[in-house]
């Protein structure tokens, strides 16, 4: 936890504790097009379609000592519980070959429909070819993160926890060394692309390290991909894929529609809370991030009970570190940066509070979407589309008409319909403890 509360504090919240400088160095106009950048390169991991949510579990099972994996649901629990190694280089080597052609897909997704919008705030810039050359090391460093993304998804399924926080601690600190040094040498934007770059070299390094400790390679060998396991995975990452695009609406597409309607101060104001508020919602969800491959593996192995009330306690410490960031954030987010004199604030405190409450109950539903997918099972995949295209509609309809409270409230009518309460109880619905168990063993952390 230590590990991970460091990691996490510095992955998500590096663009947060650079904000003393960024705030300072970029103009308006700058910070709102560091944020289009993140927000794209956020879709260029749609070229992913699913395949690392589907392929962390199958680490697990196979680590857990699963014989093989089935395209849908869970084998009897195994016998032995030994690491299945020989299948684990396998399903690596295969990993691998998927990767370095998905990378090429999030490049031409980034070259295509990225450049398009970038085209468009270019003719408003004051020097446009500038902008072009950040913006293509820019979508080199995101097919290269996305590459390498499969070592960060190795470890966390072979339950290399430390390992993965360490990355997430190590690459997070050389991004924010970096990018505070190249923006007081005046490096704008370009001091932002070469950090993320120098942060994926490095988690790259850590991450395939760790899996080969857990993992070891065959002296001499070199093991083929087998086609045949990307087809069993394809069911499920089709899916997880169809999920991700609604996840992506839901989390992303408002800043590009702010950016479209309100301008470049909404867009700095709304691209910094959106930043406080994902950095508050992951440190809090560490409870469980560190617990979901063991998690995996308790269901893999049978231990359903062990499983309910691990998650039932580790969501109550979920939830309850949300609520004390959130009340910390509107008491003293604005105050803060007044104090330090910036001119860039979150958003005015009705809204922020509404705002807050949003991901209070996304982070909420999310644990249990979480839960249901141990199962091996993927049943959400059209609700998250669904809701992520009524996110992106109403959100759009609602700025257009209200300003920024339409762009606050939209997400929160669109997700309220369905999501906040259907997978709760589907999630709970696939664990063993009745109403009165979960509770207890959420106060109390026992049956």
């Amino acid at each position: 936890m230590l590990y991970g509360a460091m990691g996490t504090t510095v992955r998500v919240g590096a663009n947060v504790l650079l904000l003393p400088f960024v705030l300072k160095r970029l103009s308006e106009a700058e910070q709102a097009l560091w944020w289009v950048f993140v927000a794209w390169g956020a879709a260029a991991n749609l070229a992913d379609f699913g395949f690392g949510q589907s392929l962390s579990r199958v680490y697990s099972y196979l680590f857990a000592g699963a014989q093989d994996f089935d395209t849908e649901g869970l084998r009897p629990p195994p016998e032995r519980r030994e690491p299945n190694l020989p299948r684990l280089r396998v399903l690596n080597a295969t990993v691998g070959y998927l990767y370095s052609r998905l990378s090429l897909a999030g490049i031409a997704l980034l070259a295509l429909g990225g450049s398009f919008f970038i085209f468009q705030k270019a003719q408003a810039a004051a020097n446009p070819l500038a902008l072009w050359i950040c913006w293509g090391c820019y979508v080199g460093v995101v097919g290269y993160s996305l590459a390498t993304t499969r070592w960060y998804i190795a470890c966390q399924g072979v339950n290399r926890v430390r390992e993965l926080q360490a990355s997430n601690l190590w690459s997070g600190l050389a991004y924010l060394v970096s990018a505070s040094i190249l923006l007081l040498w005046h490096w704008g934007l370009f001091a932002m692309v070469a950090a993320t770059a120098l942060r994926g070299l490095i988690a790259h390094w850590i991450c395939r390290s760790a899996f080969h400790r857990a993992v070891p390679q065959v002296a001499g060998r070199r093991e083929p991909p087998e086609m045949q396991m990307l087809r069993k995975l394809w069911p499920n990452a089709r899916k997880f894929g169809v999920l991700s695009l609604g996840v992506y609406l839901v989390y992303q597409a408002n800043v590009l529609i702010c950016s479209h309607y309100l301008g470049d101060t909404a867009t700095a104001s709304f691209g910094l809370t959106a930043q406080v508020g994902a950095f508050l919602t992951s440190f809090s969800a560490l409870w469980l991030v560190v617990k979901w491959p063991e998690i995996t593996m308790l269901r893999a192995q049978g231990r359903l009970r062990e499983m309910g009330v691990l998650f039932a306690r580790r969501l109550t410490w979920v939830m309850g570190t949300f609520l004390i960031g959130a009340v910390l954030l509107v008491l003293l987010g604005n105050r803060l940066l007044e104090w330090k004199g910036v001119p860039t604030r979150l958003l005015p405190l009705s809204c922020l509070v509404v705002y807050l409450f949003y991901l209070g109950q996304q982070l909420f539903y999310v644990q249990f979407g979480s839960l249901t997918f141990t199962e091996n099972v993927v049943p959400f995949y059209k609700l998250s589309l669904f809701t992520g295209l009524g996110v992106f509609l109403l959100s759009a309809a609602l700025t257009w008409w209200l300003g920024l409270w339409g762009l606050i409230s939209g997400p929160l009518v669109a997700t309220m319909v369905v999501c906040t309460w259907y997978v709760p109880w589907r999630g709970f619905r696939g664990q063993p403890l009745s109403v009165r168990e979960f509770i207890r063993a959420a106060l109390l952390g026992r049956l």
